[in-house]
This record gives structure tokens, sequence and C-alpha cells, in this order.
């Protein structure tokens, strides 16, 4: 199999001149995508999944110097990254060192032999990175990205995103694009001969091949529900629409192959109805877990049909459920859940229906609990079957019975966690705003990107963080510069464009509400300081 290459530079004519300096297919190499700015190339690695990219250091919207930092957190090791500078650049190449680029290569000087002596290193250290026993592809979205858009996904499939706007917002922060003309999410369950619980690290080596396989011919999410599930969201433009039974039947019938030959393990997929906006991938993802609990003889491969029965919808609960997941409010969640219980039993709606309902609320807390599978599998780890003995239930009434007893469960383990929880969470987005310093954040985005409403992010902020938002940011921002005025490599009116300020002027006047004194000041104290060591 061909490594995997991603060229990015902002300048047309290096971007070209690196396609055609070096033989790649000689060097069994593909170059899958090209990029112009950072943006495109984050993307084209999301959806690629490279080996290896060659990038410029500063490029438009992100540098690649800010590539390469978030694509560590996410995919660790591979892919590996060449570097491209200018002379003038060689202050970022330290930095770049820090997070295991390959090489870096100075444009001005750029041969074809300095390329393919770069190139050639980095094939050996791929074969070596191999070799340890690390797969040729990542694991599947690992790090705190790949971990927001799984919630992102939940939510959405859920119905728990309360509005377009915010639905807008959140896939424009994580950068997911949705262009085409039909969504179908498919349902995959994971069986195993075994009694025991599925190896993790097989898990998401398994769930990495998938998504490897998926890609090369459509373009799909593949989002985390527990160790024993997952869903695949295909995206598919109008010629695909038109025919997406077949097409989404062939590419799943190669990944379930693929994964069987090298893994041993089974997978079970029930493709929900089809959907035009992805803002409804509720209705596609409920259609499929549906076809799975309604489904007699389990095929590999099954697919939804349109039915004209009324369903039971957990639509009048979405906003309350949202409120009480978020705030871990045990009381709220078994007053919802006694509801959706009583109601359910009132209307007399099947088996199946109330297997659906109980099925949704389940995975809203496997998902958006802290640990949730752990919970739950807890709560239900006396009873026959765990907590999958939902799927047993044979009457409405059983399905009301566990709602009942997983609302009681909830409520002995969430209020001692309650407060915890909400620290870490606060912890959490602190860690976020560190990591994102040179970006400028604000409570809107963030609260969307964490699936909280503003005013209880700007109140939680406030509590467990003796500041509030937006004094937080302000202090790390002045605490970043600071460190970056010691290291002496950058000029004031450099820091202030690092660090997302709107200005020089502006960012001097922040520092010195902050500090006392200005920046300017600030560095004579440091040179004074220097002076006397």
């Amino acid at each position: 199999m061909a490594t995997k290459l991603i060229i990015a530079d902002d300048e047309p004519l290096v971007l070209v001149g690196l396609q055609s300096m070096l033989n790649w297919n000689e060097l069994g190499i593909e170059i899958v995508a090209v990029a112009r700015n950072g943006l495109q190339l984050q993307q084209a690695i999301e959806r690629e999944h490279p080996q290896l990219v060659i990038t410029d250091i500063k490029m438009p919207i992100k540098s690649g110097l800010e590539v390469l930092k978030e694509s560590g957190a996410v995919y660790g090791r591979v892919p590996l990254f060449i570097l491209l500078t200018s002379y003038e650049e060689f202050s970022y190449v330290k930095e770049a060192l820090t997070y295991q680029a390959v090489d870096y290569l100075v444009k001005l000087e750029l041969t074809e032999q300095s390329l393919a002596a770069s190139v050639q290193k980095a094939l050996d250290l791929l074969q070596q990175i191999k070799e340890q026993g690390h797969p040729p592809y990542p694991m599947y979205e690992r790090g705190a990205m790949g971990a927001f858009r799984d919630k992102f996904f939940v939510r959405l499939f859920n119905g728990l995103i309360e509005s377009r706007q915010a639905f807008d917002s959140q896939k424009q922060e994580l950068a997911l694009c949705f262009e085409e003309r039909l969504y179908v999410v498919c349902y995959v369950t994971i069986e195993s001969k075994e009694e025991e619980e599925r190896d993790v690290s097989l898990y998401y080596s398994s769930t990495g091949m998938l998504k490897e396989t998926l890609s090369r011919y459509l373009t799909c999410h593949i989002t985390s529900l527990d160790l024993h599930h997952l869903a695949i969201t295909f995206c598919l433009n109008e010629e695909q629409g038109a025919h997406y039974r077949t097409i989404i039947r062939q590419v799943l019938e190669k990944a379930l192959h693929v994964i069987y030959n090298y893994f041993s393990v089974h997978l079970l997929c029930c493709v929900g109805l089809p959907v035009n906006d992805p803002f409804h991938l509720s209705d596609s993802f409920n259609s499929a877990r549906q076809l799975l609990t309604s489904s007699q003889e389990k095929a590999s491969i099954s697919f939804a049909e349109q039915k004209q029965e009324q369903r039971f919808s957990l639509d009048p609960y979405r906003i309350r459920l949202t409120r009480a997941f978020e705030e871990l409010d045990a009381e709220e969640l078994a007053q919802i859940m006694e509801d959706v219980a009583k109601e359910m039993e009132r209307q007399g709606i099947t088996p199946l229906q109330a297997i659906e309902s109980a099925s949704n609320i389940l995975y809203m807390a496997i998902s958006l609990i802290p640990d949730g599978q752990k919970l739950v599998e807890q709560i239900f780890q006396e009873e026959h079957g765990g907590y999958r003995q939902l799927y047993s239930c044979t009457t409405t009434n059983q399905c009301c019975a566990y709602l009942r007893h997983l609302a009681e469960g909830l409520g002995k383990y969430l209020q001692s966690r309650k407060q915890d929880y909400r620290a870490k969470v606060v912890a959490n987005i602190q860690q976020y705003i560190q990591e994102n310093i040179t970006r400028k954040l604000n409570l809107t985005e963030v609260a969307l990107l964490f699936g909280f409403s503003q005013n209880y992010l700007s109140s939680l902020f406030s509590r467990y963080s003796e500041c509030s938002f937006v004094e937080y940011i302000t202090k790390e921002k002045v605490h970043a510069a600071k460190q970056m005025m010691a290291q002496g490599e950058y000029k004031v009116y450099e820091i202030a464009e690092k660090l997302g300020f709107e200005s020089s002027f502006y960012f001097s006047k922040v520092f010195k509400k902050v500090e006392g004194l200005s920046p300017r000041q600030y560095l004579q104290h440091l040179s004074r300081k220097g002076d006397h060591v």
C-alpha cells in the first residue's frame, strides 16, 4: 500500500514545484491531497489519514505549526511532518521540533536532493514505527477534538442541539463540513463470541480501520457510542444519494470483510432512513436503532423502510433532559424518566416504540455523563444481561420498569459526583483555553463546543474558577505574553498578533491593566533583572 502524502503551501508555484520535484511513485508515495491554508490541511488530514505531510510553517487561517500541534494531540505520532520555512521563520523551527517534526527545509535552499533526503528520513521513521507495533493508520479520533466531535454527534442524534444557530456554530468550531445532498446514519453493533468485555485497544483499532476503509469510497463520520456500538454518518452527493442503498451496502460489505479478516470481529449494520438536512440526523439515527430492535433475523446489513405509524416522541422532554444532563441533576432526571414512563403507559405505545425511547435516554446517559458507560454498567451489574436487558423487553411495562430502575441508580451515584464533576468541567475548559490561547476565544463559541448554555457556563466558571470567563482568558493571555517576552524572540506587536489581540495598542492596554505596567516597561524590567544576574 502506498504511503499517503499531503502537501500544503499558500504559494501556488511552490505547491506545483513540490508535486513535480520528485518521482513520488518510485518512492511508493501517493499525493492524496494538496492544501493552500491550514484549515484545508487540517480537513484533508481528517479526510485522508495520511502518513506524511509536507507543509509550509506560515499559512493563512492556520499555520502549519498549529496543524502539527493539533494533529499530534488527535492522531499521535502519525502523520509525520516535514516543514518548509524561510530564513525569518527560523525561530518557529525550534518549537516545531519539540512537537516531533521530522525535518525542516529552507525554501530558498530547497533542492531535489535535500527534499529526497528528508522524505527518505520520514519513510525510515515510518518503518520503525510500524515495526514497533503501531498501526499504519491513526487510531480513531484520539484526543480532545475527537471527544468533542463524538459529543456533538451524540447530541445531534438525540435531538439535543436546541437551534439551527447552535448547530451551525458547533460544526464550524469543530471544522465539520456538511455540503452534501443526503445523509444516512448506520447504527453498528460489534459482536463478540466471547462473553468478556472487548479489549479497548482492539475496539479502537478496528474502529480506526473501519474509518480508513470506508473513507476510501465515501465521506463519513464515525461516532463511538460505547464499546459495543458506534454510528456511521454517511454524507452523499446527489448522484450517490439516488442509489444510496446499493452504494452503502457495497462499501459496508468491503469494510465488514476487512474488519473480520484482521480482527475476527463481526459487525451488525442497521442503516436508517435518509435525510436531506444534517440538522435532522436524529430521524435517520432513530430509524436505524429501531431497525435493530425490531429485526427478528439479524442480517449483517439491513435497511430501514418508510413507515406511516405514529412514533412516540421525546421532543417535549428534550430541553429538560439537556439541562438535567448538563447539571448532573439526578432528581430532575428521575422526574423526567418518570414522566416519560407514565406517558408511554398512558398512550399504550408498542413495546418496540418503548424500547426505542428508553434506549434513547439510555445512550444519553452513557454518552453525556462522564464515565457514563461504567456508571450504567454498575447500575445493572446484578441484572441478567446487564444494561442490554432493555432489548429483551417484550412489553411496554417492562421498558417503563427499566427506565425507573435506571433513574433510581443514577440518583444514587450522581449526587455524590455532582460537585466534583462541575469542577472537572471548569478544569477541562481552562485546559482548552490554555491550549488555544492564540485564538480569539469567546463565551458563545466555548459554550457551544462543550455543549452548555452561555448562562450556565458563565455561572459555573465564576463559581469554580474564582474569576469570570473573560477574566480567566485575559489572565492566561497576559501570562503567555510574559513567557514570550522572557524568551526575547518577539517584538511587542508580534506578541499582540500571535495572541489574537485586535492591535498592539489594545494589547498594551490590557497588559497594563493586569500587570500595572506597560509591555515595554515590563521588558525593561526583565532587562534590568538580567543585568543583575
